[in-house]
């Protein structure tokens, strides 16, 4: 694991948070927890966190509508659903809304560890420089892309790429050349620097 990995519980049961926060501790990432649902976005917005752990059911709010909310402001932050109440609804539910994993209390805890590896791997937190960057890029070409409401079809028609390019590019199995990005931000009114800057939540807002 990489040095630094950042990982907000959130949890209103007081002694599973802190018995969470002191695992993930001494897993060595950098944890931190919070019992009130409501604080979340506010914890998010003044401290960054690659991973959120998430308890579906909390009071004042559900951990579903939580969710939407986290990745409707974050997109890039990985979230971890725990429920001591699984059902097949609330699984289809928070996969739709781009939650990681979704795990059943009580949970072996190697099954925990296996979610916060396999989610290194699919953000990036412990790839090289060079996948890192196709996988950002990827990312923020189908973020972008969805909230300006434009298929990969459509896309494909707009920039003279194949729809297969377009696809590859965005689920981060290939690297876009500097032509490729030239077109995909002349086509989306954005500038090329959109791909390349690691914080783009200002240049997104600007250009809705």
């Amino acid at each position: 694991m990489d040095k630094g990995v950042k990982v907000l519980v959130v949890d209103d049961d007081v002694d599973y948070n802190s018995y969470l926060t002191k695992f993930l501790g001494e897993e060595g990432y950098i944890a931190k927890g919070i019992t009130k649902p409501l604080e979340t976005i506010g914890t998010l917005e003044q401290e960054r966190f690659h991973i959120v752990i998430l308890d579906l059911k909390m009071p004042q709010i559900s951990g579903t509508e939580l969710l939407k909310e986290i990745k409707s402001k974050f997109h890039n932050i990985c979230v971890i659903i725990l429920t001591g109440y699984p059902s097949f609804k609330t699984a289809v539910e928070t996969m739709k809304l781009d939650a990681f994993d979704y795990l059943k209390k009580p949970f072996d805890l190697n099954d925990l560890r296996k979610a916060l590896y396999n989610a290194q791997k699919t953000y990036c937190l412990i790839r090289n420089s060079k996948d890192k960057l196709k996988s950002d890029v990827g990312k923020k070409l189908k973020f972008l892309r969805k909230s300006k409401k434009i298929t990969q079809k459509q896309l494909a028609n707009r920039t003279g790429l194949s729809p297969s390019l377009l696809s590859q590019i965005e689920n981060g199995q290939i690297a876009a050349s500097l032509a490729t990005l030239d077109k995909l931000s002349a086509s989306l009114n954005i500038k090329l620097s959109y791909f390349l800057e690691e914080d783009t939540a200002e240049v997104i807002t600007n250009n809705y």
